[in-house]
C-alpha cells in the first residue's frame, strides 16, 4: 500500500514537473521581439505600413483572407481589413484548430492576426503592453506571420495541450512561441518553412 502511494507521488511529482518545463519553454523575455524579429529578416518578410499594403499584398496572393468564423476557430475584435495571414501562417491555424475542435469539441479564439503600422501605433494608445512599431523590438504581428490564440475560456487540460504542442515545434524549428499573462494568449509567429513540418508529417503517414 506504501509502495503504490509512492508511486503515485514520485509520477505526479514528475508531471508536475514536465507541465512547469513545458510552460517555462513559452515564457518571453527580454529578447523574445527580437528573436522574432531577426527571423523575420530571415524569411526576407517585409512589414506592412498601412492597410493599403495588406490589400495589396493579398491582391499578389501573398496573404490569406482568414474567414470570420469557421467550424474550428472565430476571430474576435480584429477589423476586416486586418483578417490575413501569410499562406503558411495559415496552414498553421487551419491545422491547429482542427486538431483542438476534434480533441475537445469546440473552437478557438483568435485574437491577433495581421496589423500594420498604422493599426498597430492605434493599439499602443490603447493598451502599453502593446508592441513598438519600429526598431529591433517591433511588433511581429506588422509581417502577416503572427496570430494570437486567446486562452479566455481554456480549460486547464486544453491549455496544457496547447503548450505541448507548441513547445514540440517551436522545439523542431519550425515556429517561436510565447505564453502571454497580460494578454492570456499564446502568441505564435509561424515560420516560412512551417510546410516542410506538415509534409514530413504527411509522408510519415503514407508509410
Amino acid at each position: 500500500m506504501f509502495r503504490t502511494f509512492l508511486t503515485f507521488v514520485v509520477l505526479a511529482g514528475l508531471a508536475s514537473q514536465a507541465a512547469g518545463a513545458t510552460r517555462s519553454s513559452l515564457r518571453a523575455d527580454f529578447r523574445s521581439q527580437v528573436i522574432q524579429n531577426e527571423r523575420a529578416d530571415l524569411d526576407g518578410l517585409s512589414r506592412f505600413e498601412g492597410s493599403d499594403m495588406v490589400k495589396r499584398f493579398a491582391r499578389l496572393q501573398l496573404l490569406e483572407q482568414v474567414p470570420l468564423k469557421t467550424r474550428n476557430y472565430y476571430i474576435h475584435r480584429i477589423p476586416a481589413e486586418y483578417r490575413y495571414l501569410r499562406p503558411w501562417a495559415k496552414l498553421f491555424l487551419d491545422r491547429l484548430s482542427s486538431q483542438f475542435r476534434s480533441r475537445f469539441g469546440q473552437p478557438l479564439r483568435i485574437t491577433g492576426l495581421t496589423r500594420s503600422a498604422e493599426y498597430q501605433q492605434s493599439l499602443r494608445r490603447r493598451n502599453r503592453n502593446a508592441a513598438a512599431v519600429r526598431g529591433p523590438k517591433r511588433s511581429v504581428h506588422l509581417t502577416g506571420a503572427c496570430l494570437d490564440i486567446s486562452k479566455k475560456g481554456m480549460t486547464g487540460s486544453q491549455i496544457s495541450w496547447m503548450r505541448r504542442v507548441l513547445v514540440s515545434i517551436k522545439q523542431k524549428g519550425f515556429l517561436f512561441a510565447v505564453e502571454e499573462f497580460k494578454q492570456p494568449n499564446f502568441h505564435i509567429m509561424v515560420y516560412r518553412n512551417y510546410p516542410e513540418y506538415v509534409a514530413r508529417l504527411q509522408a510519415r503517414t503514407r508509410r
